[in-house]
């Protein structure tokens, strides 16, 4: 053992070095053939256009593809059978390594709903920006007959007044119900409950 030890010692210094160079070569290679192997490096799979399927019967294609999901987001939508996919993190048919997880996102069973706030007796501008707040995007307005104009009375929905605290649709049209002003005084009443008009400055009594 000494002997091979004194004739390796012995040899000239560029021999040294080109076993070292060997060597290291040699790490580095067996390395990156192990980090290849852990990261699944060149094994693409591709992402399964399972959109507009429901969780359960989509489940078996990430399977196959060797692929994870986790639902991370429900919205609602109409166009969309209600439980089903919709959207995908990353896109369907894109290319990814094995075991990769899938976000998904899928269409709520129900549409998203909130309360009425309490707007009576604010105005107008506040009483708009109050409803845009709590996410209703489609707001109508309708003026009637009130002492004082542009104060907000309440909120109408399917012909009927809503009272603060009632639960609607968020993509529900709403009607925010606004005075105008304008009420008619008691002899103006008194007079169409008799018929009575004015015409070119004179009675008319037809």
């Amino acid at each position: 053992m000494r002997s091979f030890l004194d004739k390796i010692l012995g040899m000239p210094i560029y021999v040294h070095l080109l076993a070292v160079c060997a060597l290291l070569c040699l790490i580095v290679f067996v390395t990156l053939k192990r980090i290849d192997s852990y990261t699944n490096h060149n094994q693409a799979v591709v992402v399964p256009d399972v959109r507009g399927l429901q969780i359960e019967k989509a489940a078996p294609f990430f399977e196959k593809n060797f692929l994870r999901y986790v639902i991370i987001d429900s919205i609602y939508s109409k166009e969309v059978a209600p439980g089903a996919i919709i959207e995908l993190s990353p896109d369907a048919n894109a290319k990814v390594k094995k075991n990769r997880i899938v976000y998904v996102t899928v269409n709520a069973k129900t549409e998203e709903a909130t309360t009425i706030p309490e707007i009576a007796d604010i105005s107008y501008r506040q009483a708009y920006a109050l409803l845009k707040s709590r996410g209703f995007a489609k707001v109508d307005v309708k003026y009637v007959s009130s002492e004082f104009r542009d104060l907000a009375i309440g909120v109408e929905y399917g012909g009927r007044m809503l009272e603060s605290g009632d639960r609607v649709p968020l993509t529900a049209k709403i009607i925010l119900v606004v005075g105008d002003g304008n009420i008619l005084s008691d002899s103006a009443d008194s007079t169409d409950v008799q018929g009575k008009d004015i015409i070119g400055g004179e009675e008319s009594w037809f």
